[in-house]
């Protein structure tokens, strides 16, 4: 009974010791940072080369890399990105990302890409990818005042 009552009080005293210590350690190495620092920090983005990265994951062999770049060109709405996804729309074997192709073409909105979106409606292979652009480019046309 001794021998448990010294050990969990030697535990006891270790524990409390190496928190204090830890603490005390701690408050010597955190950095203080101001608002100025804090912006400092952060990483800049350069859109031209996020473009030129993305526009690069088209040619990419891997399906993943090339749908998700695909994908992403269209929500920042890359103007450089509507012939690369125009190409991917009509040439690419699967046809999930066709469709990707072409919605990454609908968000961007340029007249050629949504030409394009019109024309896959009317002559995809894929009954699903037929669908879907005519669906998209409906959208498009009702979101720009053109009716019919």
């Amino acid at each position: 009974m001794k021998r448990i009552l010294v050990v969990t009080l030697a535990l006891v005293l270790v524990v409390s010791f190496s928190a204090a210590v830890y603490a005390d350690v701690n408050k010597d190495i955190r950095p203080v940072l101001t608002a100025k620092d804090k912006k400092d920090i952060r990483p800049t983005l350069n859109k031209t080369l996020v473009e030129a990265n993305l526009l690069a994951g088209i040619q990419s062999d891997n399906f993943g890399l090339r749908t998700s770049a695909a994908m992403m060109l269209g929500d920042i709405q890359c103007a450089k990105a509507v012939f690369p996804l125009m190409n991917m729309l009509k040439h690419e074997t699967d046809e999930r990302a066709r469709i990707v192709a072409a919605l990454s073409l609908y968000k961007i909105g340029d007249p050629v890409g949504i030409y394009a979106i019109k024309q896959s409606a009317r002559f995809d292979d894929s009954a699903r990818v037929r669908k879907l652009c005519a669906l998209f480019y409906q959208e498009y046309k009702k979101n720009n005042g053109q009716g019919g």
